[in-house]
């Protein structure tokens, strides 16, 4: 399934994830999402518990998930994430 995302603030999120969360393996956990990308970068995934969100090349995607309200609070998480300040 897919649906409209702000794929810009997605990753945001991932760069904060990767930043902010633990390591284990080769994915970062934070905040109930774990974060993964591929060796180049140009694949990333963020996920939690019931919803996945692939971001590919070109900034195409793919977001599953069971139900509206599963992707509704995947979506809050993100931006909640998202709105951390950090020092840069």
């Amino acid at each position: 399934m897919s649906s409209e995302i702000d794929i810009r603030m997605a990753l945001r999120a991932y760069q904060k994830i990767v930043e902010l969360g633990e390591k284990r393996g080769n994915k970062h956990y934070f905040k109930g999402i774990s974060a993964y990308s591929d060796l180049d970068g140009y694949n990333v995934d963020l996920t939690d518990d019931k919803v996945t969100l692939s971001i590919n090349f070109h900034s195409k995607y793919n977001l599953e998930y069971k139900s509206v309200l599963d992707k509704d609070e995947f979506v809050e998480k993100l931006k909640k994430i998202d709105s951390i300040k950090t020092k840069s």
